[in-house]
């Protein structure tokens, strides 16, 4: 398997209890506006931490602009929704997105994106304290 969303429903459906890949999540278009923009949020960050990581010389200040703005502009959107109640809800892959993009953002130079942002900091951090997110840092 090469894509992370199917590799993720694979292993959330191992126990056939699956936990972040609810079929009602399918056709829940309020929850799908979520999951995609946090996919797109933690794709510009992949990427943003590709270029940089290219030698100085071979980097695009474009595409280093383009994705940082992208960045700052999904952690406002998140920001602006963090009482949402799909935000708010159990557990889901979006939620999982949302907090590796940040934690991404912030481990590959790009910064703190809960930064001026209460709202998603108070969100992240009450991610970051469940036991499975705690349990899987990486080191």
């Amino acid at each position: 398997m090469e894509d992370s969303q199917l590799i993720c429903a694979y292993l959330d459906s191992l126990d056939g209890k699956p936990r972040f890949h609810n079929a009602s999540h399918a056709s829940d278009w309020a929850y799908l506006r979520f999951e995609f923009a946090a996919r797109s949020m933690c794709d510009g960050i992949a990427v943003w931490g590709r270029e940089i990581a290219r030698p100085e010389n071979e980097r695009s200040p474009t595409t280093l602009a383009h994705e940082a703005a992208r960045a700052q502009r999904m952690a406002d959107f998140f920001e602006h929704r963090a009482n949402d109640p799909v935000m708010q809800g159990p557990p889901c892959m979006a939620h999982l997105i949302i907090a590796v993009a940040v934690e991404m953002a912030r481990k590959r130079g790009l910064g703190d994106l809960t930064a001026d942002r209460p709202r998603l900091a108070n969100w992240m951090r009450s991610i970051s304290d469940l036991p499975s997110m705690q349990g899987t840092v990486p080191p």
